[in-house]
């Protein structure tokens, strides 16, 4: 039976999931600066470039969601009780965060593929350390990005089958 305790347990855990997001971005900014600044070899410069672009894209995201995430609990918990047809709009939200899902892991998937073909062609010549090190940076930020995404996603599927039976007047 989906009821208001779900929406609140979904956008609190969503809440979390972003500031997991946000603290992972940060300490990932802050070992990219070391990296580049810090440590003067080629392979360290190399990696600091992709986790700095994956830590800012991961504090923007944390940050522009976790702002959302209140309001849309509030809405949704409203349109629960007073207006459970207006969460049929809840329901094309979560389709399309759903979709934005899979696209990403499938993006980092195949960053996944690419950073292990640059990491080894470049492997295979000598001082070729910064892109040796920059295709290692882009396969751990692909690797933490799918888990992440694919945990997002998991929860939303959750979610969207509590809405769908409520809507459809299973509950």
């Amino acid at each position: 039976m989906f009821t208001k305790e779900d929406i609140e347990q979904y956008f609190n855990a969503f809440k979390n999931e972003q500031i997991f997001l946000m603290v992972l971005g940060a300490i990932a900014l802050i070992v990219a600066i070391v990296f580049f600044v810090s440590i003067k070899t080629q392979w360290y410069k190399g990696f600091a470039l992709p986790l700095a672009v994956f830590a800012i894209i991961h504090l923007g995201a944390g940050i522009s969601n976790y702002q959302k995430a209140d309001v849309l609990r509030i809405r949704n918990v409203y349109n629960y009780s007073l207006h459970p047809e207006l969460l049929s709009n809840e329901l094309g939200r979560i389709i399309e965060m759903k979709k934005n899902y899979r696209l990403l892991i499938y993006v980092n998937i195949s960053i996944i593929f690419a950073a292990a073909f640059i990491f080894f062609y470049f492997k295979k010549k000598e001082g070729n350390n910064y892109y040796m090190g920059m295709a290692a940076s882009l396969f751990l930020v692909a690797v933490l990005s799918v888990a992440v995404y694919s945990v997002l996603k998991s929860r939303s599927i959750e979610y969207e089958r509590g809405i769908i039976s409520y809507v459809k007047g299973g509950d």
